[in-house]
């Protein structure tokens, strides 16, 4: 291996920003062979479940395992945990490694209505139960009840808080509390909450010291409707409250889980144009959101999260159709279409956001919600997040634009190898903030020559995470 001076490294790093790659074409990123896009569907009658490959042609297997009629997921340690919720009332697992056979499904209180599962580690599990105040405590490998954390003094009028979607980041488990009054037509009591749980000693955190009582964090908005989500970029939650439908008078919310608690809307109903259904954010001032109108259709939107305002209207099917929208691994958003005509799943190229589907993609029943095999780490404690873009153009001559991602500051590498693994160049060698950027490769090999027509590999490294993508310059 040829050894190169520090003076002949190179670094081509513009500022932060997110990749709005217009004149590019976009090149699907390579991905394992066993990452998947695992989909619940249902007709509300009937439940299934169906697989797409992570690969560029998104190959689809339907019908890869029953659920329940209303199903969501999570993806753990290699399985797939499904929540059968109203009426199926128990978690139900599934191993991919054997064509999705289930593998154990357990009980978690007949009529209880769980609507997710949060994980400490293989052994212990929280269940929120939408028509109990009870959350449980479980073991997923076993499906034993093994505790109870009491959610009852967070109620309405009606007696049950409703609990629903969770998520544990530094420690703390951080629950979605409604408060939807089932005596008025289940409309939002003022405020909703999030309550917090410290997942060591499985009590309740006070978030609010004082005033009198145990306080969970207090939202601005009212029902906490969308999943909670882990912005790695900026270190906060943040959830779609829908507040009243109809009315613009909620928003997704920011919430600080260092300080718990509610630091304001993101992205307003008023500035959406609608009810915010669900919200994925890509970047620091990039992401998408399922919005309802007056109409009561769906409109699927870019917006800017550093500023609140819309960017674009990537789909508008004049119908309520929308259920769910998920970023890949791989930076692709996948929705869910279950349009009475064609229903499936879309995949959008995130750089130019172009539709990459030419057709929704046929996964059996309507499409209700998506899992990745390899979701993001949410746990600011962990090492970065790091994400490394297939390259563009490809193939190339002369240069080409690697982009890259990490979501905290770590030390980076990027380095060019042949396909016998010889170091041809090293691009960077830096500490970076958390941002995204775009390096460059010229071509030419660390001496400044023109490196021979051929296939390469950009090779990545964040805080001992390693991606690679292949690229083939040609001369």
């Amino acid at each position: 291996m040829t050894k190169i001076s520090a003076a002949a490294l190179s670094l081509a790093l513009p500022a932060m920003s997110v990749f709005v790659i217009a004149s590019a074409a976009f090149v699907a990123p390579e991905a394992a062979a066993a990452d998947f896009a695992f989909i619940t569907t249902t007709d509300y009658s009937t439940g299934s479940s169906s697989v797409i490959w992570l690969d560029a042609s998104h190959t689809e297997e339907s019908n890869v395992a029953s659920v329940y009629s209303d199903a969501v997921s999570r993806y753990y340690n290699g399985l797939v945990y499904v929540v059968n919720r109203y009426g199926g009332d128990n978690i139900q697992i599934l191993d991919p490694a054997n064509n999705f056979a289930t593998v154990r499904q357990f009980s978690v209180g007949s009529g209880s209505d769980p609507h997710d599962i949060a994980f400490v580690n293989e052994t212990k599990a929280y269940v929120s139960r939408y028509n109990t105040n009870d959350l449980w405590i479980v073991d997923p490998s076993t499906g034993a009840h093994t505790g109870t954390i009491d959610l009852s003094g967070l109620a309405d009028a009606d007696g049950i808080c409703e609990m629903s979607r969770m998520i544990i980041v530094g420690g703390r488990l951080f629950v979605a509390v409604q408060r939807l009054d089932r005596n008025n037509y289940w409309l939002p009591a003022t405020p909703s909450y999030i309550a917090v749980v410290d997942v060591s000693a499985d009590t309740l955190i006070d978030t609010d010291p004082q005033t009198a009582g145990i306080q969970p964090i207090t939202l601005s908005g009212t029902d906490p409707y969308s999943d909670i989500e882990f912005d790695p970029y900026t270190g906060r939650l943040f959830v779609s409250c829908v507040g009243t439908w109809g009315v613009a008078d909620g928003g997704a919310e920011l919430i600080d889980p260092t300080s718990m608690k509610s630091t304001g809307f993101m992205l307003t109903e008023s500035s959406a144009g609608g009810d915010i259904n669900d919200i994925e954010v890509l970047s620091a001032d990039k992401g998408y959101a399922i919005v309802t109108d007056a109409n009561f259709y769906n409109l699927l939107v870019a917006f800017d999260p550093a500023t609140g305002a819309l960017t674009d209207t990537l789909y508008a099917p004049q119908s309520y159709t929308l259920s769910d929208i998920e970023v890949s691994g791989g930076r692709e958003l996948f929705c869910c279409d279950r349009s009475a005509t064609e229903p499936g799943i879309r995949i959008y190229n995130t750089y130019t956001n172009s539709e990459e589907t030419s057709n929704p993609i046929d996964v059996g029943l309507p499409p209700f919600q998506i899992t990745f095999s390899k979701p993001i780490q949410t746990d600011a404690s962990t090492p970065s997040v790091a994400y490394l873009e297939q390259n563009f153009p490809n193939p190339f001559n002369p240069s080409t634009t690697i982009p890259f991602a990490i979501s905290k500051g770590s030390h980076v590498t990027l380095g060019i190898y042949d396909v016998n693994g010889r170091l041809v160049k090293r691009i960077i060698s830096a500490s970076l903030p958390a941002g995204s950027y775009r390096a460059s490769w010229n071509g030419k090999n660390g001496r400044g020559a023109e490196a021979a027509a051929g296939v390469y590999i950009a090779r990545l490294s964040s805080d001992g995470t390693v991606f690679t993508r292949k690229m083939v310059l040609v001369r």
